[in-house]
């Protein structure tokens, strides 16, 4: 987040439908069958862009961490996220959004929609997914999903 766009008092964003969203998405009885995969991008999309809003105005209101310098998230196999590589607010990062369950729980909703997200595009490629690992940016210009592989 920028000096033009901080805020004084941090975003709370009502999240938590994610995850029911999709399988309504999914379920629907409407004449059409499945879901549209631009459907699915965009939700995914719209869900990256308000969290990292949200989670930026709470660090910088609560933990006094601004960016840049941008870090990077993953989940650990102890279900909690951590950052990736070296970044002088790490810990404050980590302890921050591993205390707050909302945001725990948003971002583990986030990766689940980029996981389908990227098993049906590795799928249409016949590229396996095996050793596909979300990472989630927080940079000065917004939130980004990508993966690396961890062979």
């Amino acid at each position: 987040m920028n000096s033009s766009t901080e805020h004084l008092e941090p975003v709370v964003d009502q999240q938590g439908s994610t995850l029911l969203d999709l399988a309504k998405m999914l379920s629907d009885s409407g004449d059409n069958t499945g879901i549209a995969f631009a459907d699915l991008k965009a939700k995914a999309a719209n869900e990256l862009r308000r969290f990292g809003e949200d989670l930026g105005s709470h660090l910088a209101a609560h933990a006094q961490v601004h960016v840049p310098p941008a870090y990077q998230l993953r989940s650990t196999a102890a279900g909690q996220v951590e950052v990736i590589g070296d970044h002088p607010d790490k810990a404050a990062i980590e302890n921050y959004l591993n205390q707050d369950t909302r945001l725990l729980k948003w971002f583990k909703e986030i990766e689940v929609l980029y996981e389908i997200q990227r098993r049906f595009e590795l799928n249409q490629s016949d590229t396996p997914a095996e050793d596909q690992v979300f990472n989630l940016g927080i940079t000065s210009l917004g939130s980004i999903a990508f993966f690396t592989s961890e062979k």
